[in-house]
């Protein structure tokens, strides 16, 4: 049978129409492929305060909360084996890339977007928007070299000591970051891909 033009017409444009289909599904995939590789860790922290005896280790957290991110500041209760208490939370626009502390450790800058930082005060309003990254941001991270077969974190410390260590055998996930919760050093938070775990060192 033979074809119409009418016929023909309408087969290059469903042909036509499928393959846009297919190459827009691919373009969306590799895009949120891309997005998932540079923001893979979903859970960001910076130390805020230093523990010791008298007083409680206080730490910024960026996480997914019912898909919703969020920035929280917890304080890690020491005679309530060591309770993460909610001191302040607030939701944000956008998934978080990175987070910083400014020098004085009083404001936490936040990296929403390529050029997007909010920095907020400890109780969390927001005191500015750049479009730069901010010049003067710290961090509480610490180096660390992780023994994946014997699942252990080796932290080099100064002054010529011996590396704390930290076992993470109870652990599925390889750690992200860790950060020093007191100042004698003997508590740390890891922070994994999806949770914060506590640990001791040894």
């Amino acid at each position: 049978m033979k074809e119409s033009k009418r016929e023909k017409t309408i087969r290059f444009v469903l042909i036509g129409l499928c393959v846009l289909v297919v190459f827009g599904g691919f373009v969306y995939s590799s895009d949120s492929s891309e997005q998932e590789d540079e923001s893979g860790q979903s859970i960001h922290a910076e130390v805020l305060t230093a523990g010791n005896r008298e007083q409680n280790p206080v730490i910024a957290v960026t996480k997914m909360a019912q898909d919703q991110p969020v920035l929280i500041i917890y304080e890690l209760d020491r005679s309530n084996q060591y309770y993460f208490k909610v001191l302040h939370s607030v939701s944000l626009q956008k998934r978080v890339k990175k987070i910083g502390l400014t020098k004085d450790k009083d404001g936490i800058w936040v990296q929403l977007d390529k050029k997007q930082w909010v920095l907020f005060s400890k109780s969390l309003e927001v005191l500015q928007e750049k479009k730069d990254a901010p010049s003067s941001v710290i961090s509480s991270k610490q180096s660390f070299k992780y023994d994946e077969h014997h699942q252990l974190i080796d932290i080099p410390l100064r002054e010529n000591k011996d590396p704390v260590q930290l076992d993470l055998s109870d652990q599925k996930a390889e750690p992200a970051e860790v950060h020093s919760l007191s100042a004698d050093q003997p508590l740390w938070l890891v922070v994994l891909q999806e949770d914060l775990v506590l640990a001791q060192g040894q």
